[in-house]
C-alpha cells in the first residue's frame, strides 16, 4: 500500500515537472516570438518617418501658396468678381488641405514616436480574434 502511494506520488510529480518544463518552454517560444515581432514592427515603423518629413515639405509649399493667393487678392491683381470669387475659393481649398495635412502628420508622429500603442492594440486584437475562434469551436457562441 505504502509503495503504491509512494509510486503515484511519484507518478503525479513527474507528471506536473512535465507539465512545468512544458509551460516554460512555451512561454519562452512566445516571448521570443512576440520580441522578434515588437522588433520588425518597430523597424517598420520607422519606414514611415521620410513620408513624414514629406508631409511637412508638402504643408509648407501649401503655405507658401496660400500666402501668394492671399497676396494676389488683397494687393487688387485681380480685378474679375468671378475670378475673386475662385481666388476666395481657392484659399477655402487650400485652408482644408493644410489641416488635413496636419492631421495625417499628426497620425504619422504619433506611430513613429511610439510604435507600442500600436503593437499593443494590434496584440489585443489577435488575442480577442483568437478567444472568439476557441469559443466557436467549443459551441460555446456568445449571445448577442
Amino acid at each position: 500500500m505504502v509503495n503504491t502511494l509512494k509510486d503515484l506520488f511519484l507518478a503525479l510529480l513527474n507528471a506536473t515537472l512535465i507539465l512545468v518544463a512544458l509551460c516554460l518552454f512555451l512561454g519562452w517560444k512566445l516571448a521570443s516570438t512576440v520580441e522578434g515581432i515588437t522588433t520588425s514592427f518597430a523597424e517598420k515603423v520607422q519606414i514611415v518617418s521620410p513620408l513624414k518629413e514629406e508631409i511637412r515639405s508638402v504643408r509648407g509649399e501649401l503655405t507658401a501658396l496660400r500666402s501668394d493667393l492671399s497676396s494676389i487678392q488683397t494687393n487688387g491683381g485681380v480685378t474679375d468678381s468671378a475670378t475673386a470669387g475662385r481666388v476666395f475659393a481657392a484659399l477655402a481649398k487650400l485652408d482644408q488641405l493644410e489641416q488635413k495635412m496636419q492631421a495625417a502628420q499628426s497620425r504619422i508622429s504619433e506611430i513613429t514616436e511610439s510604435p507600442d500603442a500600436l503593437i499593443n492594440s494590434a496584440i489585443e486584437k489577435t488575442a480577442d480574434e483568437i478567444a472568439d475562434r476557441i469559443i466557436a469551436i467549443r459551441g460555446c457562441e456568445p449571445s448577442t
